[in-house]
């Protein structure tokens, strides 16, 4: 074979990889419901079904009564902690097939589990919520402003320069970031963050409970009981380089790890990219954005 059409070709077998994975990122409308991402999912082909993308679920969900509809088959048992109180009974099912739009993406665990309480207290139909195993596989960025979604394999993921890096800590299977609270009377929370995109919240943080600022409230509802909260009115939150001002400020999720969050009220402000397996977030905010 003639050297210059090897050198061509070996060359050509180098490159092409890399085009291939810029390719396979994807980039979808979503709907922004009730302060929640909704996306078109399918379950091991089938129709397209109404999930949320919560990266505050340490595991993908499925409702029960639909697994069974589509013949999913239940293989273990066990219980769950939802957003009130109370432990949640669920069911697992092995090495499902998730398909949205441009990606199929197989041998999930989904867990099953009676989703209407939460579809009754949103108004909304939810079929399932994905989870941290879909983050922990994809680079995901949620454009809140043009209500689009891009999922990117990590090895051909380039951020954006203009974004700004935030670097998470991954526990039992949640994203904290670090964040700054400031309330009236020069008082200054610095803690980390639950990353929950499936809470309409602005944020939540137990520092409320001892304000004498706060009003009552009801926390924790979707999954579980409900459990008795509060509200207050803070001067700003930092997060990463961005101050957002007079956010609300709630109390309290089912458990202390959950307790302190940032939700929809807040992340909405910015384009936000997810990147589990570079332990990072990275903003970049939108026209929204409070000036």
């Amino acid at each position: 074979m003639n050297r210059a059409l090897l050198f061509l070709l070996l060359t050509f077998a180098l490159v092409l990889p890399a085009q291939q994975d810029d390719r396979v990122a994807t980039t979808f409308p979503f709907e922004f419901r009730s302060g929640m991402i909704f996306l078109p999912v399918r379950l091991n082909g089938s129709p397209p079904l109404s999930f949320v993308l919560d990266t505050g679920s340490a595991r993908m969900l499925v409702d029960r009564a639909l697994a069974k509809t589509l013949g999913l088959k239940a293989t273990g048992h066990g219980s769950m902690q939802g957003a009130g109180s109370g432990r949640i009974p669920v069911e697992s099912i092995e090495n499902v097939a998730i398909g949205l739009t441009g990606l199929d993406s197989n041998g999930y665990e989904i867990s099953t589990a009676d989703l209407h309480p939460l579809q009754a207290s949103l108004g909304e139909k939810v079929d399932g919520i994905l989870g941290y195993e879909f983050f922990r596989r994809f680079v995901v960025t949620v454009d809140y402003a043009a209500k689009t979604l891009t999922i990117t394999p990590p090895n051909a993921f380039h951020p954006d320069p203009s974004a700004q890096p935030v670097s998470i800590q991954i526990r039992e299977k949640w994203a904290f970031v670090p964040g700054e609270l400031v309330f009236p009377g020069a008082v200054t929370v610095q803690d980390h963050f639950l990353l929950d995109t499936g809470s309409s919240d602005a944020i939540d943080h137990p520092i409320v409970t001892k304000l004498q600022s706060s009003t009552p409230s009801q926390s924790g509802v979707g999954l579980g009981a409900p459990v008795a909260g509060a509200t207050a009115k803070a001067t700003s939150f930092r997060l990463g380089q961005y101050t957002v001002p007079s956010p609300t400020v709630a109390c309290c999720g089912a458990t202390d790890t959950t307790s302190k969050l940032i939700g929809s009220d807040v992340l909405k402000f910015f384009t936000l990219t997810i990147d589990y397996p570079n332990a990072k977030i990275w903003l970049k905010p939108n026209l929204t954005f409070p000036k």
